[in-house]
This record gives C-alpha cells, sequence and structure tokens, in this order.
C-alpha cells in the first residue's frame, strides 16, 4: 500500500505546470475592446473569437453590463479578448468605470498587447468627442501608442462603393486629431461576414496587433495600476495553487482508503496518474482561473 505522502503533487510537476502557465501568459496576445455604448464592441469580439460568447444584440442600453474575457484560438495564435461594456459613455456613474477600468486592467494584467477602439459608420457626434476624451483622460497618453481604432458596420460604405480612407476623408478636426495621435491605425470591419468570410479581416487586424508588440520596448502596455494587479493576480495564483495540491493530497489518501486488496494496486496507479494529470493542468490554466474569477459579477474576487 502506498501513502499519501509518496504520491503527493511533487515540485518538479508543479514547476513544470507553473511553467506552462507564465508560457502562455507570455506568448497569449491580449486585446480589449472599449468605445461607447451600441458601436458593436461585443459583436466585432464574437467575429474575433469565432462563436457568440459575449452578449450581442439591437439593444436600447448595452447588452454588455461587465468586463468579460474569452481566451481563443484564432489561427493559430492563443488571443485573449475582454469586452468591456461603455464604460466611456457620459451617463455612466463614475465609480461603475472606475470598477470597471479596474477589472479590465486585471483581467489584462501583466499588460495589453492593443487596444481596439471601436466606432461605428456613421455620422461623427458628440458622445463620440465625449467617449474619446474620456478614453484619453483615464489612460495615460503613451496608451495611444498601443491603440488601434476599428470601424464597424463598414458595409454601409460597401453599398455606397466608397472605402474607409474615402469616408475618413470627411472626418471632423477633433477625430482627425486622435487618428492621427494614434498614428492612423485603423481598420474597417464588418461583422455580418460568415466566419469563413472574415478570414482577411481578422488577420488584418491580428497582424497589426502583432506589429505593435514587436515594435514597441515593451511587448505589452504596462503602468502601476497594471503592475499591481499583475502582483495581486500572482498572489492568488499562488493561493489556489496551495488549494490545488492540498484537495490532490486529500484525494489521493481518499482512494488508497478505498482500495485496499493488492490486486486492486493497477487500478489504484491508474486513479492516481489520472488525478496527478488533472491537477497539473490545474495549476497550468491557473491564470485561467484567477479572470474567471475576475469576470464573475456573482464571484467574491477579493482582488480588485
Amino acid at each position: 500500500m502506498m501513502y499519501g505522502s509518496q504520491v503527493a503533487l511533487g515540485r518538479l510537476e508543479s514547476e513544470k505546470a507553473r511553467q506552462k502557465s507564465k508560457f502562455s501568459t507570455e506568448t497569449e496576445l491580449r486585446i480589449a475592446l472599449v468605445g461607447k455604448t451600441g458601436v458593436g464592441k461585443s459583436a466585432t469580439a464574437n467575429t474575433l473569437c469565432g462563436e457568440n460568447f459575449f452578449e450581442s444584440g439591437l439593444e436600447l442600453t448595452g447588452m454588455t453590463q461587465i468586463c468579460r474575457q474569452k481566451k481563443a484560438l484564432v489561427f493559430g495564435r492563443e488571443v485573449l479578448i475582454i469586452d468591456t461594456p461603455g464604460i466611456f459613455d457620459t451617463e455612466i456613474d463614475a465609480t461603475v468605470v472606475e470598477n470597471e477600468i479596474q477589472r479590465c486592467v486585471h483581467l489584462g494584467a501583466p499588460g495589453l498587447h492593443a487596444v481596439i477602439f471601436v466606432m461605428e459608420i456613421g455620422r461623427f457626434r458628440k458622445e463620440d468627442t465625449d467617449a474619446i476624451r474620456a478614453f484619453l483622460r483615464f489612460f495615460e497618453s503613451k496608451m495611444k501608442d498601443r491603440v488601434v481604432v476599428l470601424f464597424t458596420h463598414v458595409d454601409r460604405l460597401q453599398k455606397e462603393g466608397r472605402s474607409l480612407a474615402n469616408f475618413l476623408q470627411n472626418a471632423p478636426g477633433f477625430l482627425n486629431t486622435f487618428l492621427d495621435q494614434c498614428q492612423n491605425r485603423v481598420i474597417p470591419f464588418n461583422n455580418e461576414f460568415k466566419k469563413e468570410e472574415s478570414y482577411e479581416q481578422i488577420n488584418g487586424l491580428l497582424t497589426m496587433v502583432e506589429a505593435l508588440k514587436k515594435s514597441n520596448e515593451l511587448a505589452y502596455y504596462s503602468d502601476v495600476l497594471f503592475k499591481k494587479a499583475e502582483e495581486r493576480i500572482q498572489a492568488r495564483e499562488r493561493e489556489l495553487e496551495e488549494i490545488f495540491k492540498r484537495e490532490f493530497n486529500d484525494r489521493i489518501i481518499q482512494i488508497e482508503h478505498s482500495i485496499k486488496i493488492q490486486l486492486e494496486n493497477r487500478i489504484q496507479q491508474e486513479q492516481i496518474e489520472k488525478l496527478r494529470r488533472l491537477y497539473e493542468r490545474k495549476i497550468a490554466n491557473v491564470r485561467e482561473e484567477v479572470r474567471k474569477e475576475i469576470s464573475d459579477k456573482k464571484s467574491k474576487c477579493t482582488i480588485l
């Protein structure tokens, strides 16, 4: 008969799983979609991840009430997609805005590779100006080095036989200034396309994000907020790892006590090995567990 201490999740297994989690965080692309309510942020997020994960629809009030995240494999690239509510709408309470920015920062820690500022094709109104001003007010000016301005409902232009470049020729001065500050990184997007039709626009956006990642001295944008968020997340990861290891060892002891006949030792070994793989996966995916806690409105997450 074996004893729990002999089959404990060892340091080597834990370290391998931890390194796998770290590698995933280092190699993924992290993007956040921001903008005013109703411009198609959630629809764009769904197009990117290839499924209807984010709530999207034609409503007078925004469907998205809280920052949500989805990690998706997009053309072979792991992409963390963060969808935000209309946090830059002028009627949104300042406390709500601050809370959701905090949530976005924690989900995007250790830093964002790009911020996708979503606008829609149409007349540029006062609320669009207010949304841009609010965005610039809440984030440092260096964030503009990471901004891609994405225009939805580009099908409206296609029906008129016009291009995005042609549309922007008549852009008001304030919008032109903002686009200049973002080095004119703009991309048209059509969320009405079928999955197979979206390849070119999705690949174009991700190529732009990859170029930002390579061109900046730091691979991702990080300020004091992101650094503090990363410290809290790493502390929570360590807590969860200890919880997972204790759960693993407790379940091993239960298995050993339940299987007492020598003949069943092979079954015992198989069960233990299965459990070991399960908990190694849990430790390897510990960052995703923390992100789920942050984006779950009902979660009693203590790091925000």
